[in-house]
């Protein structure tokens, strides 16, 4: 019996149903609400009082967005430029099959399973300035000209929280980049030595091109997940001192659930929001121009 066309779509509604329902429900709505919220003054508990526009122009205003957006941006582009390298160049090295690669592959992952908030105590205890691992490594080592209270000197606080957060995800960069280079066939990497290509051309001409897609995903993935990032900065700096290490997540949770200003918390989210959005946009442009390129 022929299928209708009924029974075709309530057959997809069935399996996609419970999935759809989640991601409306926990993606969609808040973010719809916090859009609506973002046009009222509301601490959370009294009347909402509508404002327009009022929380937007205090968010122009707002000097403090400003250095958060800054610091934002510090640590998508650290983030970035370390990840993602360093991340390719261990799973190239992974990729000729060296001796005791699976136990590196398990080294470089643990990272990205352990909890940020265990990491952020961790490393805090790492960087305090009396008793902490590096200030103490820095002095046996005869370099005390360099000690610094690393996460309370404005200079150094925020460049300390980007080499963590680096170090915490190279590891599921090397993962990812790993299973895209074993899709490789061996037959033309081969070839191409025969034709007396050198690993650099490989590495250059062959490879990455053919995982191009990948690497356009992983940057994406990146600065998206820099972006956001609140967890490590509220545990090590609570984006102190000074506003030094302020980030647009954190200030967004310091002024929705410290603060209790859930208007204009709404409002910092919504901006944060659309400006990741053009953001994406501009990257998914420029890495698909990138791709035309090796097609």
């Amino acid at each position: 019996m022929k299928e209708t066309a009924l029974e075709r779509w309530s057959s997809r509604f069935f399996f996609m149903g419970p999935a759809l329902a989640i991601f409306l429900i926990t993606i969609i709505v808040p973010i719809t609400m916090s859009i609506y919220y973002s046009f009222f003054e509301w601490d959370g508990i009294s009347e909402k009082i509508f404002n327009g526009f009022a929380n937007y122009q205090r968010l122009i205003e707002d000097p403090i967005v400003w250095i958060s957006l800054k610091n934002t941006l510090y640590l998508t582009l650290g983030a970035l430029f370390v990840q993602i390298p360093v991340g390719l160049l261990l799973a190239v090295l992974l990729s000729y099959k060296l001796k005791g690669s699976n136990f590196l592959k398990t080294i470089y992952f643990t990272p990205v399973m352990l909890s940020t908030a265990v990491l952020g105590i961790l490393w805090a205890q790492i960087f305090d300035p009396n008793y902490g691992l590096l200030n103490n490594l820095l002095i046996n080592l005869g370099l005390e000209n360099w000690t610094h209270a690393w996460l309370g000197e404005e200079k150094t606080a925020l460049a300390s929280v980007v080499a963590v957060v680096a170090w915490q995800y190279i590891g599921f960069y090397v993962v990812v980049y790993f299973a895209a280079l074993q899709t490789i066939p061996e037959e033309v990497l081969e070839s191409a030595r025969v034709e007396g290509a050198s690993e650099w051309q490989i590495l250059f001409q062959i490879r990455i091109p053919l995982i191009w897609h990948v690497l356009t995903f992983t940057i994406l993935n990146c600065v998206i997940n820099s972006l956001k990032y609140f967890d490590l900065i509220y545990i090590m700096t609570g984006g102190g001192p000074n506003n030094s290490s302020e980030v647009i997540a954190s200030y967004m949770m310091k002024n929705a659930f410290t603060l209790m200003d859930y208007g204009y918390g709404s409002t910092i989210s919504s901006f944060l929001l659309f400006f990741g959005l053009a953001l994406a946009l501009v990257l998914s442009k420029t890495l698909g121009k990138g791709a035309s390129k090796f097609q």
